[in-house]
């Protein structure tokens, strides 16, 4: 006999792209290591329980059940800023096919649990259903956002129109029309950022010699390159140089960085070396496009 049917909540997450055919394993597997981070970080940033048991793994996509006594506001507005926040920390030091963008769907409503500890919800199920939504799929593809917020019309009336820190009036109203649901929900792009359209440039350094500057140029821009700005970072890209053991490494970050490029400026090919192996952890960075800049660059200069 199973146990009388209980109030809770439901957060359901799913990776998009997952099964992008340019993923490897090695990214997916980091895909999915990043995607249990991001939300039990943001749980705990959140003050939200977060109990094992009560999470169900699909692969690409996460169930977490919530008890019923927690504040639902705390999911419709704390809880969204924090996994985009920790999406966007997971892709700034993840090669482009271990990188994150998910839809996330919130409700709530009836479980009833087996002795076998297995539940039944249609609730849940119709929170499954609603993360599919093809307004919502669009929404993130057509964005620069590392999140949708997908919310039950339920959801949406009792507890995000009441709050204005969840920001009701940046919801739309989509028709989720997914199996055997017909409903309405409400969807919004948690952090649709757009780049910048002028950057403030910096005052003009004094005259250089065409060298150091060259040199200035590339140092700047891997001290910021994902995947090369930590000396474990730079331990790990190191281990594919085959001239590594030749590199003299040094305490402080830029030393280290200067000590690396000119090392490998000594050898045939030896910076386009460095490059390729920095570039399995940063590709689709805006450093790593500007590091591939650079050459043009040089060959402009004369």
């Amino acid at each position: 006999m199973g146990s009388a049917a209980v109030h809770q909540s439901f957060v359901v997450v799913d990776v998009e792209g997952y099964g992008d055919p340019t993923r490897t394993t090695h990214h997916r597997l980091a895909a999915r290591a990043g995607m249990h981070q991001v939300l039990m970080s943001a749980f705990a940033d959140c003050d939200l329980p977060w109990n094992d048991k009560a999470v169900d793994d699909a692969g690409d996509s996460l169930i977490v059940i919530v008890p019923g006594d927690v504040p639902k506001s705390l999911l419709a507005d704390r809880l969204p800023t924090r996994v985009a926040a920790k999406l966007r920390e997971h892709n700034a030091v993840h090669s482009h096919g271990a990188r994150l963008r998910m839809r996330m769907a919130l409700h709530s409503g009836e479980v009833a649990y087996d002795v076998f500890g297995g539940k039944s919800s249609p609730d849940l199920i119709f929170a499954c259903r609603i993360l599919d939504a093809d307004d919502a799929k669009s929404a993130l593809k057509h964005s620069n956002a590392t999140l949708v917020l997908i919310a039950s019309d339920p959801f949406y009336q009792s507890v995000i129109l009441h709050d204005p820190a969840a920001h009701p009036n940046a919801f739309r109203l989509v028709r989720a029309d997914v199996k055997e649901v017909r409903a309405k929900a409400w969807v919004r792009l948690v952090d649709d950022y757009q780049p910048a359209t002028s950057v403030q440039r910096l005052p003009t350094p004094p005259p250089q010699s065409s060298k150091i500057t060259a040199l200035r140029a590339v140092v700047e821009i891997l001290l910021r390159t994902p995947g090369f700005d930590t000396r474990e970072g730079r331990d790990l890209v190191l281990r594919d140089l085959p001239f590594a053991a030749s590199i003299a490494r040094m305490s402080t970050d830029r030393a280290d960085v200067v000590s690396i490029v000119r090392t490998c400026e000594n050898y045939p090919g030896g910076v386009e070396t460095l490059v390729d192996a920095i570039r399995f952890y940063a590709e689709g960075t805006t450093a790593m496009a500007e590091l591939d800049r650079l050459p043009a660059a040089r060959d402009a200069d004369g």
